[in-house]
């Protein structure tokens, strides 16, 4: 089904997060599969430093919530482990 999104995107996905396309990146997507002859309305220029800026920021925070969440585990599995360790005593 396609339709006009809030956020500009040409298509309405139930894909899971980590298997959609960036916002960002599906007009220029869009364009190239659209392109004629040989060229598309969007081509590839120099590199926007503020938006790789806040990409990779954004990358280390998820790392960031991901070790957190891991510790997290790790610590709880512990707790129930020595749990069970106390009430087999």
């Amino acid at each position: 089904m396609t339709s006009k999104r809030e956020n500009n995107s040409h298509i309405d996905c139930g894909c899971p997060r980590e298997k959609k396309i960036p916002v960002l990146e599906l007009e220029f997507i869009k364009a190239q599969r659209t392109k004629a002859e040989g060229q598309g309305s969007m081509q590839m220029g120099s590199i926007n430093y503020s938006e790789t800026k806040k990409q990779i920021a954004n990358a280390k925070k998820r790392e960031q919530i991901r070790e957190r969440e891991q510790k997290k585990k790790m610590k709880s599995e512990e707790a129930i482990q020595r749990e069970e360790e106390l009430c087999q005593d």
